[in-house]
């Protein structure tokens, strides 16, 4: 049994998934902090805003992985989700410091 791209592939997939549920598991921490008044929204959005886009640059990446080992069905599973990153990205702000503190509001 040889080594083929697509095994690689699915083993960089597998590393990168790791560091994207750590950047989830970032953002759930920091935003726990924000609702018990340990960090300023501005602070917040300064702090998170820098990660969002190299989680939707990693999830591209591995996805052009799989187009290139010719693993369809993979990218198929993919495409809806990068979909949405690319129609989201240009058209809103991330994290809005306004908004986020008029969300805290209303949670509480």
């Amino acid at each position: 049994m040889a080594f083929t791209f697509a095994a690689f592939c699915y083993i960089l997939a597998l590393i990168l998934t790791a560091f994207l549920i750590f950047f989830a598991i970032y953002h759930i921490i920091a935003f726990d902090e924000l609702k018990t008044d340990y960090k300023n929204p501005i602070d917040q959005c300064n702090s998170l805003n820098p990660l969002v886009l190299p989680e939707y640059g990693i999830h591209a990446l591995f996805t052009i992985l799989f187009v290139f080992a010719w693993q369809w069905g993979t990218v198929l599973l993919n495409v809806p989700l990068i979909a949405y990153h690319v129609n989201r990205c240009p058209y809103q702000r991330i994290l809005d410091k306004e908004d986020l503190t008029c969300r805290l509001r209303e949670e509480n």
